[in-house]
């Protein structure tokens, strides 16, 4: 529950790290961060996805949220070492954006498979992520998807901990 708890935390700020990147000059930095976010936050319930849905699932969203954050942080670094010319050889966004989306998508059908995120919720929050990159913007899927499957992790992980308390308490 407390992996739970701390991924649905770190999706959030994920969501949160990559609207600061929208709204800032600093775009590149704030997406590489909020992908990390979202690779660290995948890393906590690896495991509990991993028991329920299936190695290869996790495995594959864990690489592919990987590979877009260093992408983005080599994108960073070259727009800050060598300006626009440099930046400019580098990878596509929309490149990074859909395999971010993918990765997000994977990401909640490995938890509404094993039972973390309700099925339904699951379908919808990976169908946003997915249209994420149509918008333009490479923070899109992490608004659209990290954040509404963090909330939903991290309502999870207290809906659970209250019923447990519940019952060990006994009757009102």
């Amino acid at each position: 529950m407390r992996a739970r708890a701390l991924g649905g935390l770190g999706l959030l700020a994920s969501a949160m790290l990559c609207l600061a990147g929208t709204l800032t000059a600093c775009a590149e930095v704030m997406w590489g961060a909020g992908a990390w976010a979202g690779v660290a936050a995948t890393a906590t319930v690896y495991r509990d996805i991993a028991r329920h849905a299936g190695r290869g699932r996790a495995a594959v969203a864990l690489a592919l949220l990987g590979v877009v954050a260093s992408a983005w942080m080599v994108e960073a670094t070259l727009r800050v070492a060598g300006g626009r010319w440099v930046a400019a050889q580098s990878v596509p966004r929309l490149t990074l954006a859909y395999a971010a989306a993918a990765g997000i998508a994977l990401l909640a059908y490995g938890l509404a498979r094993a039972g973390l995120v309700r099925p339904a919720a699951g379908a919808v929050i990976a169908f946003a992520a997915l249209l994420g990159p149509l918008t333009g913007d490479p923070g899109a899927p992490y608004l659209l998807g990290a954040g509404p499957l963090g909330a939903a992790l991290l309502a999870g992980a207290i809906r659970t901990r209250v019923s447990a308390r519940r019952s060990r308490d006994g009757p009102a």
